[in-house]
């Protein structure tokens, strides 16, 4: 028998999915039946036991309460992927406060619950929702446009909680370094050109991976690797140089499978592998 899965998306992209099409080559390489369904699709029979994987729901922090109910729904039918209590735990990017509380170097954070004031601005920041894909309500700030932070804060806290950060200047130059992991281990690593809303993406590569970004990465990873197929950890350098984590992304992230010999392949075989 054909083995199926189902491959997540939403029913209307905010921006193309350059992991689509090599992923679906991928699948049909291993003869897997893979159909491609939107997340927010009434007319899909989600509890049908058909196992299911997270790719392009980019559109869930706008519906986050259906999108946290649909995936109660789609794990109670059959596996999920990654699985749903990582899921559920990597959706809120406060996350960040609980990875430096382990010492893995991150991007210093505050975060900002609804009825919340914006923190001093003592240099340039960004201003974005703690649930959010893309760049979604993602705005930089210089120190003295404080009263448009604090009116674009209150935007975001009407969606629910924010972030507040410094804008890293390594970004400009070096890049953000996303690294990504399939099944195991670091797959590749490419680089992304700062991004804010309104933007498109931006990415070249791949690169090497740098070893002290392969230290912060698997530190990060660390928690949840013996329980994910994917994930992609974006990375950027400080003031001295030292690599700090700016989002560990295990819900949806683009994977740049076109950037990663294999690494479809290698996604294909892991799920399949858990599957069985």
């Amino acid at each position: 028998m054909t083995p199926r899965v189902r491959v997540a998306t939403c029913a209307k992209l905010p921006e193309p999915d350059q992991d689509a099409a090599p992923l679906a080559e991928a699948f049909a390489r291993a003869g897997v039946d893979a159909q491609l369904v939107a997340w927010d699709d009434p007319t899909v029979d989600w509890d049908a036991p058909i196992a299911t994987v997270l790719r392009s729901t980019w559109n869930y922090a706008q519906n986050l309460d259906a999108f946290t109910a649909w995936l109660g729904r789609v794990a109670a039918a059959a596996p999920l992927w990654n699985p749903i209590e990582v899921v559920r735990g990597n959706l809120r990017k406060r996350y960040l406060l609980s990875l430096a509380s382990h010492g893995v170097p991150v991007v210093p954070t505050t975060l900002v619950e609804p009825g919340g004031e914006l923190p001093f601005l003592a240099t340039r920041a960004v201003v974005k929702p703690e649930v959010g894909a893309g760049s979604w309500m993602t705005k930089v700030f210089e120190p003295d446009q404080s009263d448009a932070a604090a009116a674009h804060l209150a935007e975001v806290l009407r969606f629910g909680s924010a972030l507040v950060q410094p804008y890293v200047a390594s970004v400009d130059v070096y890049g953000e370094r996303s690294l990504v992991w399939i099944d195991g281990e670091l797959s590749h690593a490419i680089r992304k050109s700062p991004r804010f809303s309104g933007d498109r993406e931006t990415t070249t590569g791949p690169f090497d991976i740098a070893a002290d970004e392969r230290v912060v990465a698997e530190a990060a990873l660390a928690p949840v690797a013996s329980q994910i197929l994917y994930g992609r950890v974006d990375l950027a350098r400080d003031a001295s140089g030292q690599p700090m984590v700016m989002e560990l992304e295990l819900v949806e992230p683009s994977l740049f499978f076109a950037r990663g010999a294999g690494a479809a392949d290698r996604f294909v075989a892991g799920l399949m592998s858990r599957l069985r």
